[in-house]
């Protein structure tokens, strides 16, 4: 059994055909995208559309929900004290429509698989019931300030006794092991927590632009989930040149052009915007009560 597994791809259809051109070459028996398939490159609807036609399951990423959520009553555009935000979402709201909206809305928090038991494995976009939070590298593993110690990994896993938990949200491949809770005859287990990457931009020491990465998930009653990441180069020029095409009609298109432009370029004047003021942590206040709530129930078609 093959799995193939990718996220984190934020409108980049440059890269997504890449990945999946190469993918043709792995012959996976399945897909899954860990979420953010939108926001912050200016292509999210042809992104959507062409995994719409694609064998695949998605998860619901945070970008998703800021775009699904947007000047809702759980999420006032008000939340968002930064004039350019407004203008990036609603530019891509409306490039999206609402079909693609509400085939966002809809997507799942989590997905499963089976190799060796019954959902051994566990899709998610950042942590078990929470997308806008990260697994992290462990303080030894990274140089930078975001890192995780094992304690805190514990509690993010908490009721999970997955072997593999694959996530993404960080733009950082991952591979960490963490002893759970023992389970009912006392032995502790031992989870395995995979990020691919990205299919948009890397952080820190994974930060190369024209480059995506992915991940296989191999089984085998032998040698349970073997782990095998991918990398892709795709044509950042022509990224760029679309990019630099956009700058009149995409609020961000210079600002991400900058961001990943081939090295012999020069950057161009752009508008500042912090992506890090939504990134890690930042779930409304009722996310833990979401299921109970009407308006959730009717965005999510519950």
């Amino acid at each position: 059994m093959r799995v193939a597994v990718f996220g984190d791809i934020h409108g980049n259809i440059f890269a997504l055909q890449a990945v999946l051109a190469d993918l043709r070459t792995q012959s996976p028996d399945a897909m899954i995208v860990t979420g953010d398939l939108v926001y912050k490159l200016p292509w999210g609807a042809e992104v959507v559309d062409l995994l719409r036609e694609l064998p695949q399951q998605t998860v619901i990423g945070n970008s998703e929900l800021y775009l699904v959520l947007w000047d809702t009553p759980l999420w006032p555009a008000a939340r968002w004290n930064m004039p350019m935000a407004h203008e990036v979402i609603r530019w891509e709201r409306a490039m999206l429509g609402p079909g693609r909206l509400a085939w966002l809305a809809g997507l799942p928090e989590h997905a499963t698989l089976s190799g060796g038991r019954l959902e051994d494995v566990l899709v998610i976009h950042g942590v078990p019931g929470n997308p806008f939070l990260p697994f992290l590298a462990r303080p030894t593993e990274d140089p930078s300030p975001w890192v995780q110690v094992d304690t805190r990994v514990r509690e993010l896993l908490a009721g999970v006794d997955a072997d593999v938990v694959v996530c993404g949200h960080t733009h950082t491949i991952l591979e960490r092991r963490v002893t759970r809770s023992p389970d009912r005859t006392g032995r502790p287990g031992m989870t395995l927590i995979v990020n691919p990457g990205t299919l948009s931009y890397g952080r820190g020491r994974d930060a190369r632009p024209g480059r995506a990465t992915y991940m296989l998930l191999d089984w085998s009653a032998v040698g349970g989930w073997q782990v095998t990441t991918r990398e892709v180069c795709y044509d950042l020029r022509a990224l760029h040149r679309s990019l630099l095409a956009l700058r009149d009609d995409y609020p961000l298109a210079a600002f991400v052009a900058n961001r990943m432009r081939p090295t012999d370029t020069e950057p161009v004047p752009e508008q500042s915007y912090d992506f890090t003021r939504f990134r890690w942590g930042d779930a409304p206040d009722w996310w833990d009560v979401r299921d109970s709530l009407t308006e959730w129930q009717a965005l999510r078609n519950i």
